[in-house]
């Protein structure tokens, strides 16, 4: 029998270790938590893989000798679009049973090992389930040091150039009236463009917010006219950009519009995800776009998801900054910027609802 052990700075990142270096057959003996020789928190795995696996897995072997400390060795971090899509379908899939399960085992408070389990039950992947399980126990704010956070904008102090783009359906034009209307109102000069011209009535609506807001509104159907509209909302404080919806099947609509977005100076470029989109999809999105430069990610929707736990996996596989939260069609209302709190009463008003409480 071959024993191996395995150390990362994560529990679940050392139990991804023990599955690329013995394979999924291997057995594990033991967790122990420590600490490095810099005094930071460790986990050591101690696994073992039968004598007769040992053949079939001795490439991978020279793989898991690799230095574990650095997050780049894992095998859920993303590099390219090819080894970001086998990164991605791990988080949809999970760990495994097996490391599920250990993950679970490796928490011997009771509450926490139910809040891990509630967590996952809402589509969070156990990997970061682990991670979030122990401050969601308590009704603690989760994942201030796990997620991306982005920085909420100050259009009253900087100028903001906001470009939203994403799928089709995704709510990117009431995401931006939202946004108009709310800073409108409070005395921000707003103005607005889109790139959404291909479709039948695509600027229609955002053009009544604009003329309701005496905001102006600038329509971008090619390189030559970003020079004009730009020109034109010299004065704005926030300048949202609408666009057309595309999708990783359809990909032209996207590269048409980048030639536009390049000549934008855009501070923020936010990607708009439905909560309501299957994640399986999601991650397809995901990678199809890390070519188009998004700083930002925004979910809309979040009222029509039983499973707001995939808006935690997507945030971790993009390792965008989130941005806002939409949950609803009223403007400018059922909006807000995503913080560690929004995301936690996100998900405690899931939980009462799946229990039966409200």
């Amino acid at each position: 029998m071959q024993i191996k052990v395995f150390t990362a700075p994560r529990l679940h990142e050392a139990l991804g270790l023990v599955r690329k270096g013995l394979g999924p057959d291997a057995i594990v003996l033991d967790r122990m938590e420590g600490v490095d020789e810099n005094g930071f928190k460790v986990w050591h795995v101690h696994a073992a893989l039968d004598q007769q696996h040992e053949v079939s897995q001795k490439n991978d072997d020279k793989a898991s000798r690799k230095p574990s400390s650095s997050p780049q060795h894992d095998v859920l971090y993303v590099k390219k679009l090819e080894s970001s899509m086998q990164r991605l379908e791990r988080i949809v899939e999970g760990l495994g049973r097996k490391e599920s399960e250990n993950l679970r085992l490796a928490m011997t408070d009771k509450s926490v090992q139910e809040a891990f389990d509630t967590l996952v039950g809402m589509g969070v992947a156990p990997s970061y389930a682990f991670d979030l399980a122990e401050d969601f126990a308590v009704h603690k704010p989760i994942g201030t040091s796990l997620l991306p956070w982005g920085e909420r904008i100050k259009p009253q102090e900087k100028p903001v150039v906001m470009l939203l783009a994403g799928p089709s359906g995704a709510g990117k034009s009431l995401l931006a009236a939202k946004l108009a209307t709310h800073y409108s109102m409070r005395g921000v000069r707003v103005s607005l463009m889109t790139t959404d011209v291909n479709r039948m009535g695509g600027s229609e609506a955002l053009k009544s917010y604009a003329d309701v807001l005496g905001a102006a509104f600038y329509t971008l159907r090619q390189k030559s006219d970003v020079q004009a509209a730009m020109q034109g909302a010299k004065t704005a404080q926030l300048l949202l950009i609408d666009s057309e919806g595309w999708n990783s099947h359809r990909s032209a609509a996207s590269k048409n519009q980048c030639a536009i977005w390049q000549e934008l100076p855009c501070t923020h470029r936010v990607f708009v995800m439905p909560a309501n989109m299957d994640e399986i999809d999601g991650m397809e999105l995901l990678a199809a776009i890390e070519a188009m430069n998004m700083t930002h990610i925004a979910f809309t929707k979040l009222d029509e998801t039983s499973s707001p736990g995939k808006i935690i996996n997507w945030s971790m596989a993009s390792k965008l900054g989130l941005s806002y939260g939409g949950f609803g069609p009223d403007v400018p209302e059922q909006m807000g910027w995503l913080t560690a709190q929004a995301m936690t009463a996100l998900l405690e008003s899931k939980r009462k609802k799946v229990k039966g409480l409200v």
